[in-house]
């Protein structure tokens, strides 16, 4: 046995916080297998079903009000045709598509009444038949008619009452109360009789009551504690005066163990950590007992579990764990040194101080468990009731307990010797800086120091902590019990309590209740809405004039109606069309269950069961005790390598054992290290014998990397110096030979190997192929980032004809190249910075927004600013999200034109429609399926996918749902092929007449009102002369030039710069800017009413360029960042409305700008400034500049001349252009 456990042993000892972690894990899946067996037990069944009883309700006036049952039996016998207050039975019937039972094949929940008029007129017509169908009951004669002239009108049409929603017809009967024969009955027995042959075939089903299995957590919980209370109350009302005894001082021994166990462990030096370490372990050994217990059939009652806890605590004990703590705690090198003075002050470690004190009470342990295992054993196969499953039970945690004791309570063990190495480190620690803060005059001879009152208090009741450890003198050491009197006594106990069973057995499985002490009685509920719409149409049809007088118990008139409880009728369709959907549907949602719906059930279900009330305060109390154990565990490393005090005394705080060869060598100080951390020393002989990199120790490139960390901080100018001259005299860099043996023969992994070498030396190998340009990110290690950049860089620069872009002006450092890598950008040698401006602050749809652009553009940041001074000055931006769908056009090729003729008829209907959804929806829970939209090309079909992706842009989303998509239509349609997953029938980054009709992305329409003195103040021109222009250019102008979404002034100018702020994909500005701009004079001409329709706007607040730092920022700015908590895609629509707003500000002011004749001066002012006149670059590009006999178009020499420009006649008379504010 010794040898089965010593792997885990040390496994334990020297990993404790993996095992720790394990053995939570097995414990928490454990508790979800007890959890759903106590859910599914027959123990917590009910025993008797749920008694649905009527309920009564009486009409006072126009409203009804509940009465108790005695008032309707009132009213019955005094019923007549001509009496005051007439008495009704209300029988409500439910045909539902749905079943009750939960064993019952389930409808799909595609069809119901609303869309399939066939199904329901056949419901209908079975319930419109019932008084004439039904055979042997009076339902002519005892039908309800409604009163007409203050008496009944005997010709007039019984009283039914019908609701109909999605899936359920509800109808109600009144009938009389004096009816001899049972109407529940007669309709059973007309339901039975039916033949049903046409659409549908009806069935009667009973309601189930809720069992506890589908309880929710604090609903079955309650319902749990409850049943195991009133059942054992039950058995202690029926038990004998002994039997309360016995487990009466049962549950007193077992609460003695306890105290004993705390007791025990203070005397260890434990007031609390000790003593749970333990009670965890047992509570682990109970936990993954029961799951075995069940797998070995072992019956297991809840009422025999609770009576025989307290046999399990006491057999089960807290003495083992406590005797391995005192050895470990007793241990001589527990806070001492290994070797004295001579091992420079280093520790034992953790694992093999609990591995020796093990070794020395494994023995003695071993053998307590062994017999009283056996003993249980012998219990187990007795012929007892009750006592058999106890004592197998308790064996199987005994057994479980000696395993947790060798490796999970080792380990927590390990643990708190280190935490306890800290606390002595600490103590030092703080007793030396008292000392050095006490005066110098003052007595070095300590004062003993009184202690308070309250731990006099403790020490007197409690004992002295730690009065158990070697440590305390004075005091007398326990003494080793003898196991064979601890076996006496628990052969004694065990013995003695078997007969005490064998006469009075109160652990007998059998269990019986009287039916009183669990019949549960409800009323049927009036307030459902088909009820309530009943008793809505007998109101309105009695007309009641007189009102019930409160306290009475008979009115002059009235109606007092007896609801019974509702009879749930089953549709199941026959139709063979439904019939075959529903089959396909099934199919196909039983076989496409992907790997992402996998996940997500899994993700689900996990939700589910973090909500337990026991698992998630566990969970909190696990992360609790992780984080503050952590944080305390850092300090004392933090301590342990500062090198103060005894901390370095005693050679810090470790887990394991590690080698102290460099513990006893002394410090040398190294001298600095040049900019590109040279790891050889420099050559001083012509070919030194090279050293090889595999004689390194981790502690010397640990130190050699912090020396060229330190020197690299020191001196950054250094790689952007542009003197190569000095670079190469600091420098020392190895032969090719050298570097390729440390790259190949160096530590692994190669980023290592890397790590040792300078840029120089990288770029050396990778200009001899030895490593690839655009691999330098996966060699170099995920923390290299910009060491991979700069190095490409150098690579690049120094392969091109000008050499410049090394040392250029294309930034380098200070960006989190992580985001980038394998997400936005390959080949990465920097990035380039964009002017960032905001405009605004805009208000749309009521609330202030900036409007951020990034742009080199002059005059765009300050014309769309001037925009939004007049559009606030209005009231603001109104804007309306019309469609929200992405698309995806994939191409697909058939043999005929008639296959793929069937096969767009196929997507076009609702069966290939719906099992196309379910395909396409299963890859990603935010992908939801709007529309299909096909078109044939000869034997090629084009199916655009439009759907919603949440925040996300979701290209990648859609891209992988079509591909799900069409492998499902690949097995109806075997002989598809699919040519592209894009056709260009989507269509994306190209201009199309689709996007402009039936809109991509987000289709937004914007709208203000801007006022004529605003016109006139702000924008320098009139409505006229707005709303000609608007015609004129945006609407004849772009259709004499043929345009497709072209209808504006300059939207791709404003959109564009938001999407680059933003981090949206700058090439779908092509279909994004699809806008038409118009503009109409309104208030009887003086103010103007401008619209603005976008009907493609493709942006998203997840993914792609959304996930760099600067465009997350702004994104945070605006509110918009991430994905929408509560609502997904809200974040992404938003945005979208924003840049139909801010396109609507660019619009205005700049038709107002030509309006007024501004633009060119605008321009002149902001855009052209000589100082920002680039050079020419060097070298000077091939060939002549423009004009010249060398350069220009052919060749030919051209003389280009600028006469002064004259004002038109359309300008002439407008002032002249300011920046001033009006």
């Amino acid at each position: 046995m010794r040898a089965v456990l010593k792997p885990f042993v040390i496994h334990a000892a020297y990993s404790p916080i993996e095992t720790i972690v394990f053995f939570s894990i097995v414990g928490t899946l454990a508790y979800f297998h007890i959890l759903s067996a106590i859910k599914h037990s027959a123990f917590f069944a009910p025993s008797y079903p749920s008694i649905l009883r009527p309920s009564h309700a009486l009409l006072r006036g126009d409203e009804w009000a509940s009465v108790r049952e005695t008032f309707w039996h009132h009213a019955k016998a005094k019923y007549s045709p001509d009496a005051s207050i007439l008495p009704l039975e209300l029988f409500p019937v439910e045909y539902s598509l749905d079943t009750v039972l939960s064993n019952a094949e389930t409808t799909p929940d595609w069809p119901n009444f609303f869309t399939n008029a066939e199904l329901t007129d056949s419901v209908l017509n079975f319930t419109k038949g019932i008084p004439t169908s039904i055979s042997g009951f009076p339902y002519d004669k005892a039908c309800f008619r409604p009163i007409s002239g203050g008496a009944l009108d005997l010709e007039a049409p019984c009283f039914t009452d019908e609701l109909i929603i999605s899936r359920i017809i509800y109808q109600t009967l009144a009938l009389a109360p004096d009816v001899k024969e049972d109407f529940t009955t007669a309709f059973n027995r007309l339901i039975k009789s039916t033949n049903f042959s046409g659409n549908v075939a009806l069935e009667v089903e009973a309601k189930q009551a809720e069992s506890i299995g589908d309880m929710k957590s604090s609903k079955w919980v309650a319902y749990a504690a409850t049943a195991l209370v009133v059942r054992f109350w039950d058995l202690a009302k029926k038990a004998d005066s002994l039997d309360i005894v016995l487990i009466l001082a049962g549950y007193v021994l077992m609460h003695t163990t306890f105290l004993l166990l705390f007791y025990r462990s203070r005397r260890l030096g434990s007031n609390f950590w000790l003593p749970s370490a333990i009670f965890t372990s047992s509570v682990f050994a109970l936990l993954l007992s029961l799951p075995i217990a069940m797998w070995f059939h072992i019956p297991m009652d809840p009422v025999a579990l609770t009576e025989a806890l307290p046999f399990l605590v006491c057999t089960v004990g807290f003495d083992k764990p406590l005797r391995l703590a005192r050895v470990v705690f007793s241990h001589p090198h527990l806070q001492s040194p290994v070797g004295g003075s001579s091992s420079n002050g280093q520790l034992k470690p953790a694992g093999e101080i609990v591995l020796e004190s093990l070794s020395s009470v494994y023995t003695p342990i071993f053998r307590d468990y062994v017999l009283e295992i056996a003993v249980l054993v012998i219990g187990a196969y007795s012929k007892v009731h009750g006592l058999r499953e106890v004592c197998a039970l308790a064996a199987l945690v005994l057994g479980m307990d000696c395993l947790l004791l060798c490796t999970f309570l080792s380990s927590i063990l390990c643990v708190m010797i280190e935490v306890r190495r800290i606390q002595s480190i600490r103590a030092i620690s703080k007793s030396r800086v008292a000392s050095v803060a006490t005066s110098p005059t003052s007595s070095p001879k300590l004062r003993p120091v009184n202690p308070s009152l309250g731990r006099k208090i403790s020490s007197l009741v409690l004992g002295e902590k730690g009065s158990s450890l070697p440590a305390t003198r004075g005091k007398k050491q326990d003494k080793p019990e003898n196991p064979v009197a601890r076996l006496k006594l628990l052969l004694i106990t065990t013995f003695l309590v078997l007969h005490i069973l064998n006469f009075i057995t109160p652990l007998t499985p059998q269990r019986h209740l009287s039916p009183q002490s669990v019949n549960s009685f409800r009323k049927a509920d009036i307030s459902t809405p088909a009820i309530q719409h009943v008793l809505g149409s007998l109101a309105a049809t009695e007309r009641i004039d007189t009102e019930v007088t409160d306290g009475s118990d008979a009115t002059d008139h009235g109606l007092v109606v007896k609801v019974n409880p509702p009879i749930h009728v089953r549709v199941i369709p026959l139709n063979s069309t439904i019939g075959a959907s529903a089959n396909s549907y099934t199919s196909v949602s039983g076989t496409s269950r992907s790997t992402s719906e996998i996940v997500e059930s899994f993700m689900s279900s996990w939700s589910r069961l973090v909500g337990d009330p026991v698992l998630s305060k566990w969970i909190v109390m696990v992360l609790a005790v992780s984080i503050s154990l952590n944080g305390y565990l850092l300090k004392g490393i933090a301590a342990g390598l500062g090198g103060k005090g005894s901390m370095a005394k005693l050679g810090g705080v470790r887990f394991g054992g590690e080698a102290t060869a460099d513990a006893a060598a002394p410090v040398v100080v190294q001298q600095p290290v040049s900019p590109v951390a040279p790891i050889m020393p420099p050559i001083l002989a012509p070919a030194p014998p090279p050293r090889r990199p595999t004689t390194f120790t981790l502690d010397e490139v640990d130190r050699r990397l912090q020396a060229r960390r330190l020197t690299v901080t020191s001196s950054p100018g250094a790689s952007s110096s542009n003197s190569s001259d000095s670079e190469d005299h600091d420098e020392v860099v190895r032969s090719l030979e050298e570097c390729i043996e440390i790259f190949e023969n160096g530590p692994r992994p190669v980023s290592v190997a890397l790590s040792l070498l300078n840029d120089e030396e990288v770029i050396l190998l990778a200009r001899n192929g030895k490593i690839a340009a655009y691999a330098l990110e996966k060699v170099l290690g995920n923390t290299e980032y910009e060491r991979a950049v700069r190095i490409r860089r150098a690579l690049i620069s120094r392969a091109s004809s000008t050499q410049t872009l090394e040392y250029s002006d294309v930034p380098l450092r200070h960006y989190d190249y992580s985001r980038v890598m394998g997400a936005c950008c390959e080949n990465v040698v920097g990035y380039i910075p964009l002017p960032l401006g905001i405009a605004g602050p805009l208000k749309i749809d009521g609330h202030l927004f900036p409007i951020p652009m990034a742009t080199a553009e002059g005059t765009l940041v300050a014309s769309t600013s001037r925009g939004c001074k007049a559009l606030n000055a209005g009231g603001g931006v109104t804007t309306v999200l019309t469609q929200d769908a992405m698309t995806r056009g994939p191409a697909i090729d058939f043999p005929s034109i008639v296959q793929a003729a069937k096969c767009r008829a196929w997507i076009d209907s609702e069966e290939g429609y719906s099992i196309i959804k379910e395909a396409f929806e299963s890859t990603s829970r935010f992908a939801k399926l709007r529309s299909l939209k096909c078109a044939m090309a000869g034997r090629t079909l084009f199916v655009r996918f439009a759907t919603a992706t949440g925040d996300a842009m979701g290209m990648n989303m859609i891209s992988k749902g079509t591909e799900k998509a069409l492998e499902v239509m690949q097995k109806h349609f075997p002989d598809m092929i699919t040519l592209a997953l894009s056709g260009n029938y989507c269509t994306d980054k190209k201009p199309a007449a689709i996007n402009w009709i039936e809109g991509r992305g987000k289709s937004v329409v914007a709208e203000a009102v801007i006022p004529g003195k605003v016109v006139k103040s702000v924008l320098k021109t009139t409505v006229e002369a707005l709303c000609n222009l608007n015609t004129k250019k945006n609407l004849i102008g772009s259709a004499m030039a043929g345009s497709i979404g072209g209808f504006n002034a300059h939207a791709a100018n404003i959109l564009t710069a938001i999407f680059l702020a933003t981090g949206q994909d700058p090439a779908q500005n092509v279909e994004s800017s699809n806008c038409m701009t118009l503009m109409e004079p309104t208030n009887n001409g003086e103010d103007l009413l401008m619209t603005v329709s976008m009907p493609s706007i493709e942006v998203g607040t997840v993914g792609g360029g959304t996930v760099l730092a600067p465009q997350q920022a702004i994104l945070e700015m605006l509110g918009f960042k991430g994905a929408h908590p509560t609502h997904p895609g809200q974040n992404a629509q938003s945005l979208a409305r924003l840049i139909a707003a801010a396109v609507m500000a660019g619009e205005l002011s700049l038709m107002s700008a030509l309006a007024a004749g501004h633009l060119v001066r605008a321009h002149l002012v902001h855009n052209r400034s000589q100082l920002n006149t680039p050079v020419t670059s060097t070298p000077v590009t091939p060939g002549g500049p423009l004009g010249t006999e060398t350069g220009g178009i052919l060749g030919v020499k051209r003389e280009l001349g600028m006469s002064a420009l004259t004002p038109s006649a359309s300008n002439g008379s407008l002032p002249p252009y300011s920046l001033e504010k009006p």
